[in-house]
């Protein structure tokens, strides 16, 4: 873990849609080199979260940040830190994979060889080499995910924020997709990943938050988090504080 700045920050962030209050003060730290594990049940403000640091939403009142750089002011500055994999990502149909990575390559400043190296990399990686001259709606939902992720990772992102990133993953790509992830912790990168698979947290997180009702109700280590003065797994707490809305 690394004792640099911190990679991302929430302070006090809100966002209100209406009436509707989707997610209340949110305070939150993570530093470089940790994968955080966000999980609440549906509805708890995941995604408002993720769309106040990807800068698709404004928080109502707060700040989110991502090495520093306030998302809402310095949107564009704030992305290029940024690999994102929302939970349903978008492929153009009609392009292949490797015309989707050269696209968003060259939105991150990537030009001529280099690029192009850089995404054969990226093809190897994640085990497309037999399907990178194919039309995107010509794969399964699991490739289609793969090409997203290596989407995520062509720019060398110093943050990674990916929604549910194993949906549609086998076995084989989760493993590969954790070493990749671990790699580039070493390497000062962080992690944010929502996630419903409670034992994925606890497998892979060196940290995780619960949120339920929009506000983050526990925060610790997923085999050793504390809540309501009991100190367990993410997984035996999470139900109990999930249940009566995180209420102490």
């Amino acid at each position: 873990m690394s004792n640099g700045p911190t990679a991302l920050a929430f302070s006090a962030a809100s966002k209100s849609y209406g009436d509707v209050l989707a997610l209340s003060g949110l305070t939150l730290e993570v530093p470089p080199g940790v994968v955080f594990a966000l999980v609440g049940p549906n509805g708890a403000g995941k995604t408002t979260t993720i769309g106040l640091l990807t800068g698709l939403l404004a928080p109502t009142s707060g700040t989110a940040t991502i090495f520093g750089i306030d998302v809402a002011a310095h949107p564009v500055e704030a992305k290029r830190l940024l690999g994102f994999v929302p939970d349903r990502p978008y492929l153009w149909p009609r392009w292949t994979p490797r015309e989707s990575l050269r696209f968003v390559g060259a939105v991150f400043g990537g030009r001529g060889r280099a690029l192009e190296d850089r995404i054969e990399s990226e093809v190897r990686a994640f085990g497309l080499d037999d399907v990178a001259d194919r039309t995107n709606e010509t794969l399964s939902h699991g490739t289609r995910q793969k090409v997203a992720l290596a989407q995520a990772f062509l720019h060398d992102p110093r943050l990674f924020v990916l929604d549910e990133p194993m949906v549609g993953l086998d076995p084989l790509a989760q493993k590969l997709l954790v070493g990749r992830l671990r790699e580039r912790t070493l390497q000062g990168a962080a992690v944010l990943l929502t996630t419903h698979q409670l034992s994925l947290a606890e497998d892979v997180a060196d940290d995780a938050g619960v949120l339920v009702k929009g506000r983050l109700v526990a925060r610790g280590a997923p085999l050793g988090m504390t809540a309501r003065g009991r100190t367990g797994r993410l997984s035996e707490l999470f139900f109990d504080l999930a249940a009566d809305g995180g209420e102490p």
